[in-house]
């Protein structure tokens, strides 16, 4: 089922600000950054580790591009801080199938494209002891050419 952390995700009012603290302060750079229209936010993926299963765990942070954005309403009630914790799965759609049937909402009727051309659906908060959690299966690595 879950295999790993796979990101830990950060809402912020001001994303190359936000970058510059990880940076500085820990040492952390951005491995892919991209602009998500259809939720409307800007990200960067800050890479942390490699993990077993050929993955990685990652902090990803969130500026609103647009103020009718989840994100953006999140920052309005909450300000800035953890957002919601992310799950590595092998298969999004079975895990969350499986997730339903014992009881917990999740959000998408289908999962939707995500960072690095993922898969993701979320659970809702309410049925995960207030925590917004997020199930990912990863784009396929490309091997590189010899």
């Amino acid at each position: 089922m879950l295999t790993r952390i796979d990101h830990i995700g950060i809402a912020c009012f001001d994303l190359d600000r936000t970058v510059e603290f990880y940076r500085a302060t820990y040492g952390f750079e951005v491995f892919h950054s991209e602009v998500n229209e259809e939720q409307g936010v800007r990200e960067a993926m800050l890479k942390i580790n490699e993990t077993s299963d050929g993955g990685a765990s990652y902090l990803q942070l969130l500026e609103p591009t647009r103020p009718d954005s989840t994100v953006a309403k999140w920052l309005d009630k909450n300000g800035e801080g953890v957002h919601h914790i992310a799950f590595g799965t092998a298969d999004v759609d079975q895990d969350a199938a499986d997730i339903k049937d014992k009881g917990v909402r999740v959000l998408y009727e289908e999962p939707r494209r995500g960072s690095m051309g993922s898969r993701i659906t979320f659970l809702h908060p309410k049925d995960c002891h207030g925590v917004l959690t997020e199930l990912v299966t990863s784009a396929p690595v490309e091997s590189p050419e010899h």
